[in-house]
């Protein structure tokens, strides 16, 4: 009689695979050099605490935080490993939300446990991912269609191109993934974990513990003890962040918190509050997509708290489209869409491959495809096809760090973008980025804090969240298009640029000053820095 296979050997080969797995779709995904997009606006605070060049002298470092354990992180990061350490931090965490969709897709009732099934899901899975067919998509269609089967509504999305808070909402999948295998208390603690990092999961997160405690009581009345820990575990981290929230961005004048409040939300984030300029069709199908996904989960122990969740988030969206409160708005109770969209072409994904045929070649072909889906991604970042963020740039920026002082602060020639009559929301990581002809640039230059290490004046991605600040923001940019539109020569202007501590001010190339206080410092094809005499 032969001896049974030992369990152990089954157990390293299966956690193997799925450490290559992740790692696979990691280098599929991709992500984006710093710094792009979204971190220039989060990373502040913590390069400056850091001690990135001169940036704690910006203005804008300098105001309230609103993700201060997200620039702790960044900053421990910065100080003990350098600027790599964001891009493997981001790495990791690309890992975890793949494990975190295998595991939860693996708790499904009636999934098979063969080989063949995980490697074609997987296979599946990150090619809704994979950053060579985006590319693919936009060079065809001009449109990143892969994207939305991965985002939520209005622009929102759990991976976006690179580390941010945001991407944190990986703690919400695995928190899901937790409830499924019933990890209850794992699974509270998980989703409340996101909040201490993006305290815009909140809402989210509070719609999924409730569905854990209700599946709980229903599937024992005396789930009352493991209901009330997993409460509290989800609580430790949800507390502060709600405290935090509230006793720091919330009203401390009525008249100036409801402008502040209307600048967020009608001015800087439109395309993430209103729901008139981020619903359209394609929002519709990505939400009828979700639909499915929830109706495959029937028999699953997620059904019902997925149920509440989107229950909860149309709920609140629909009271927001009737009520238009800015406050509900920047709650985005559409939020939960960054968890609905994903973990349905996780599950619309696994149900089509389960009905596939237990043959050798199905592991093979699924083998093959999440080794060509990352060998592209590969290619993508090798090839630098995607995260284009303006190369006519650079010069600026590699003469301002080597020439940077803390006294220096830099005057940018931005301004309020005209108002967008387009509704919905895509990618454009793989676009080009915009070039407009304008004498004020209206997202461009948005690296130039980062990249510089300089503190500059007022650029329009950039902002703070407190009430007093948002004033002060929108006012230093209303000062900053009065300049560039007037007479540089005018006897008041050196006074008023000193007054507001500006040393230098940059226009495009084909846009050049003159006045007898501005002294050219650094040209190049793009722009121009003068410095005040």
């Amino acid at each position: 009689m032969s001896e049974p296979t030992p369990a152990a050997p089954v157990r390293q080969s299966h956690l193997l695979e799925a450490l290559l797995l992740a790692i696979a779709f990691a280098a599929a995904h991709t992500q984006s050099p710093l710094y792009y997009s979204n971190q220039n606006q989060y990373f502040v605070h913590g390069l400056a605490n850091g001690g990135h060049v001169n940036l704690s002298h910006d203005w804008l470092a300098n105001t309230t935080d609103p993700t201060p354990v997200f620039s702790a992180l960044v900053a421990l990061g910065y100080r003990v490993l350098g600027e790599w350490s964001f891009q493997a931090a981001y790495f990791l965490l690309l890992m975890g939300y793949f494990l975190s969709m295998r595991w939860l897709v693996a708790a499904l009732p009636g999934m098979p446990h063969s080989r063949g099934f995980r490697l074609v899901w997987a296979a599946a899975f990150i090619a809704a991912h994979a950053a060579v067919l985006r590319v693919l998509s936009v060079k065809l269609e001009g449109v990143d269609y892969p994207w939305f089967a991965q985002a939520g509504v209005a622009g929102q999305y759990v991976l976006g191109p690179g580390l941010q808070p945001s991407a944190f909402g990986v703690l919400l999948i695995a928190g899901l993934a937790a409830f499924a295998n019933r990890r209850t208390v794992l699974a509270c603690g998980l989703v409340g974990a996101a909040c201490a990092f993006h305290s815009t999961y909140m809402l989210s997160a509070a719609s999924l513990v409730l569905g854990f405690l209700v599946v709980m009581f229903r599937e024992d009345d005396d789930a009352g003890p493991q209901a009330m820990w997993g409460l509290l575990a989800a609580t430790v981290f949800v507390a502060p962040v709600a405290a935090y929230t509230l006793f720091t961005f919330g009203p401390h004048d009525p008249a100036s918190f409801e402008a502040a409040q209307h600048i967020l939300t009608e001015v800087r984030i439109p395309h993430h509050c209103s729901i008139e300029r981020w619903f359209d069709r394609v929002a519709g199908v990505q939400l009828a997509w979700a639909g499915l996904g929830l109706a495959l989960l029937c028999h699953s122990r997620l059904f019902l708290v997925i149920l509440i969740a989107a229950g909860i988030g149309l709920g609140g969206t629909l009271i927001q489209y009737d009520n238009e409160s800015p406050t509900l708005a920047l709650m985005f109770p559409w939020r939960i869409t960054v968890v609905l969209v994903p973990l349905a072409t996780a599950v619309i994904a696994a149900k089509l491959v389960a009905r596939l045929p237990d043959k050798p070649w199905v592991g093979w072909v699924g083998g093959v495809g999440v080794a060509v889906f990352a060998v592209g991604g590969v290619w993508v970042t090798v090839e630098q096809v995607g995260y284009r963020a303006g190369v006519d740039e650079t010069p600026l920026y590699d003469f301002v760090r080597a020439n940077s002082e803390p006294t220096q602060v830099y005057l940018l020639p931005v301004r309020f973008p005209a108002p967008s009559n387009r509704k919905g929301a895509m990618s454009a990581s793989f676009t080009p980025p915009p070039r407009q002809n304008s004498d004020l640039i209206a997202v461009d230059l948005q690296r130039f804090r980062l990249h510089a290490g300089t503190p500059i004046y007022v650029d329009f991605k950039s902002m703070p969240y407190m009430e007093n600040e948002v004033l002060e923001w929108q006012r230093r940019m209303w000062q900053c298009e009065k300049w560039y539109a007037s007479d540089w020569a005018a006897p008041e202007r050196l006074q008023e640029l000193r007054a507001q501590k500006i040393t230098h001010v940059v226009t495009s190339a084909d846009k050049p000053l003159t006045a007898s206080y501005l002294e050219v410092v650094h040209t190049d094809p793009a722009f121009i820095v003068y410095r005040l005499k």
